[in-house]
């Protein structure tokens, strides 16, 4: 099996999120992709962060009704903050060796990869899906993979990825760039302004009837 692992605060989840999960899929012939919200973030301020009920629940109805689609509370039942080195490492207990992961993350996130936690073993557990972000080049990419990760990457220019010894790989995947983020849907909202048509119905409505990020 060819499991997708999609991981993030979603809050809230957007169109955004949905379209690149949607082409990953179809692009990596994957079996399903598994939408992992974040409990407590490393890098951010818990404090500041919409409950996780909340997210699961937005992630829940943006997802429902597409059978290649699912979500997990994975990281609300993992103690501690929500490292994603943690979280593969229990993933592989759960689902053997006959499973394969695609992580997959933005290449914002990605050129930020040596913050991580155990950031050089995540490629030894996982393959990583990169995807192309508005304003992001991939310009350092090579640097990144080569100087920081492992030097036993080779780059296979007919499919367009980095392949390490191990037999996983880093695939640089470019999908519909659609220019929206939960930082300026959160900001709209609470300016009152319309937040409307940036993600699925069910979710804007959650959020209305929740008055979630209004004040």
């Amino acid at each position: 099996m060819r499991l997708g692992l999609l991981g993030g605060t979603f809050n809230p989840i957007h169109f955004g999120h949905l379209r690149s999960a949607e082409e990953i899929y179809e692009n990596l012939k994957l079996d399903r992709i598994i939408f992992i919200p974040s409990a407590v973030p490393p890098h951010k301020d818990i404090t500041k962060i919409t409950p996780f009920f909340h997210r699961f629940k937005m992630t829940s109805l943006a997802t429902k009704g597409c059978p290649h689609f699912s979500v997990s509370d994975i990281e609300e039942r993992l103690p501690g903050k929500s490292y994603s080195i943690e979280t593969l490492k229990y993933l592989h207990k759960t689902y053997g060796e006959k499973v394969t992961f695609y992580f997959i993350l933005g290449l914002d996130e990605f050129l930020n990869i040596v913050s991580w936690k155990d950031y050089r073993d995540l490629s030894t557990l996982c393959n990583f899906v990169v995807i192309d972000r508005p304003g992001y080049p991939r310009s350092r990419v090579n640097e990144i993979i080569t100087q920081e990760l492992s030097k036993d990457f080779v780059f296979d220019a007919r499919d367009n990825r980095f392949i390490h010894p191990s037999n996983y790989s880093i695939y640089l995947r470019q999908t519909t760039l659609i220019d929206i983020s939960s930082t300026k849907i959160r900001e709209y909202a609470t300016e009152r302004q319309s937040i409307r048509f940036l993600m699925p119905d069910a979710v804007y409505e959650y959020i209305c009837r929740e008055g979630l990020y209004r004040e």
